[in-house]
């Protein structure tokens, strides 16, 4: 009884080995190539170059299970369909203007082809040391660019994008110039990251302080010259109220002159009749609040009717 069992258990693992041995399994995010002794067949192509899923060769575009000749005879090599992500270290370069910058960059890629894949890398791994390598292409656009182009306070200065642009199309024309190309698309390249080193920093606080410094005395100035052209209008204003005040007063004392005149002109003419006019002026004005008053008999007089004489005293 023990023996039969340790004969089905190794039926088994036996069974279990084989089916590994020939069978494999891609999934709906791979694509695999199917070598025999390492060789692999080139699949067919239309005019554009694109892989013809009838004739594809080597290669197993659809995801499922599939059968193989037990190693060494063939081998599978499964590959992500997926965009990888690739960091490099961080880099220090130098900026146009001489500023030192520690720069970590990034390139997002994915196998496009792959049968040229297989045939000149391999592997992923493989893959990565050739990308990272390239990364130099991006490091020389970024040293044609400013500091201030890369590090602003004003959103519009800041030309990442035109740099990310521009690292990616010369890394694109570096893969396209190899013969036979690796199979390999990149979709993105880019800067995740900007640290600035000691010595920089010191510089671009000291470039900060400059240019505050110089808001700060263009404010200054603004401002003296906004204070100046107040206290201009204000002068002006008040020249011309004054000119204003001087002239009204000029045409009142003008009037009272001309008033003063008509008077003087009469009691000229008769200082009596002059001084009696004025007094009957005063008692208009003090009647008119009823006032009470006490005046000296002797001068009534000229309250009695003159019956157009002239009385030598005043009646009683």
């Amino acid at each position: 009884m023990k023996n039969k069992l340790i004969f089905l258990i190794a039926i088994a693992v036996g069974m279990v080995l084989l089916v590994y041995a020939v069978m494999f399994q891609v999934r709906y995010d791979q694509v695999a190539v199917r070598t025999t002794w390492d060789k692999a067949i080139e699949p067919t192509r239309d005019a554009d170059g694109n892989i013809d899923p009838d004739n594809p060769g080597s290669l197993i575009l659809n995801p499922g299970y599939g059968f193989k000749w037990p190693s060494p005879i063939q081998k599978v090599r499964v590959y992500s369909k997926k965009v990888q992500l690739l960091e490099d270290q961080s880099i220090e370069l130098q900026t146009a203007d001489g500023y030192a910058v520690i720069i970590k960059l990034y390139m997002a890629w994915r196998i496009e082809d792959p049968y040229a894949f297989f045939l000149l890398l391999k592997t992923e791994d493989k893959a990565r040391e050739q990308l990272t390598d390239m990364f130099s292409e991006l490091e020389a656009v970024i040293s044609t660019y400013r500091f201030d182009q890369l590090v602003n306070t004003d959103p519009s200065k800041i030309m990442l994008e035109e740099i990310e642009q521009k690292g990616l199309e010369q890394l694109r024309q570096r893969l396209n110039a190899i013969d036979p190309g690796y199979g390999i698309k990149v979709e993105r390249v880019g800067i995740r990251r900007i640290v600035l080193p000691e010595d920089t920093t010191q510089k671009v606080f000291e470039r900060m302080a400059k240019t505050r410094e110089l808001l700060a005395e263009r404010a200054r100035s603004e401002g003296d010259a906004e204070a100046k052209n107040i206290i201009s209008q204000a002068e002006t204003a008040k020249r011309r109220i004054l000119a204003f005040a001087q002239r009204r007063a000029q045409a009142i004392r003008d009037e009272g002159n001309r008033e003063a005149a008509q008077y003087f002109s009469a009691f000229r003419e008769d200082p009596d009749f002059a001084i009696f006019q004025r007094q009957i002026e005063a008692l208009q004005l003090m009647l008119a609040h009823n006032t009470t008053f006490v005046l000296d008999a002797n001068q009534l007089w000229f309250l009695s009717p003159l019956n157009g004489e002239t009385p030598d005293q005043p009646k009683r």
